[in-house]
């Protein structure tokens, strides 16, 4: 049970971080500068990626999994709100 939460919530943060890794080597490769909004908009979509994720948990009965996805979602999206909006 907390094994499952632990690995849901690893899978969770480790989603979106791949996601924004991949953005800056496609940046990277192309010799462009990336800019704070391109970084913020990437981790929205690595949220929704996790939306994603978390619904499929759910479709497979996979709850407490689930529920590791949506704290490190929570997490993900304080940080979003710390360092974009306020």
């Amino acid at each position: 049970m907390k094994k499952e939460i632990i690995k849901g919530t690893l899978f969770g943060i480790l989603l979106p971080f791949l996601f924004v890794a991949f953005l800056y080597l496609i940046f990277y490769l192309f010799e462009k500068r990336i800019t704070d909004q391109v970084v913020g908009s990437g981790l929205l979509f690595g949220l929704g990626l996790n939306a994603l994720l978390l619904r499929r948990c759910f479709k497979r009965d996979q709850d407490f999994m689930a529920r590791g996805v949506m704290i490190s979602s929570f997490i993900y999206f304080f940080i979003w709100l710390y360092k974009y909006v306020l």
